[in-house]
């Protein structure tokens, strides 16, 4: 927990990257029963321990309180950013997955077009294929085009 409240995200109670106010809470300590010696007995407590007890016990409720507030806005802060990280996460598959920067894509033209010409005569001799090139040009638009441009595939 230390290093929740000192990090360099939460500044002045506020966190820096979702602006919830999330409050420093100031040194926990147990609050001290009024009564302690009747925890630890069966003894008959008196009249005045009694609404001490009552009193402490409502103290104590409402700190439980305050703390579950403010265990519900530091939730809804993870909660969000745990959201931005999935989202962060989808755009980096949707990259990777895409193949966006894949060599593939960066060959010229002419390459593809040469490829895809050894591509055909393997299937002809191969497989006696006809299908061969529709195969290609189904691919994609790119590979379509340079199907389409390339005289050697006809």
């Amino acid at each position: 927990m230390y290093r929740l409240y000192h990090s360099p995200y939460l500044r002045k109670g506020c966190c820096a990257t979702c602006s919830i106010h999330c409050p420093a809470p100031p040194e926990f300590q147990l609050p001290a029963s009024p009564c302690p010696e009747l925890l630890l007995t069966n003894s008959v407590p008196s009249d005045v321990q009694i609404n001490e007890i009552y009193s402490f016990i409502r103290s104590v409720e409402a700190k439980i309180s305050v703390l579950d507030d403010q265990t519900t806005q530091v939730q809804r802060a993870l909660d969000r950013l745990e959201s931005q990280r999935a989202e962060l996460k989808g755009l980096v598959e949707a990259h990777r997955s895409a193949g966006v920067v894949s060599t593939i894509r960066r060959l010229p033209r002419d390459i593809l077009g040469e490829i895809f010409s050894q591509y055909l005569d393997a299937s002809i001799s191969r497989v006696h294929s006809p299908k061969a090139l529709s195969h290609l040009v189904g691919v994609c638009a790119r590979w379509r085009a340079i199907a389409l441009a390339s005289p050697l595939l006809w």
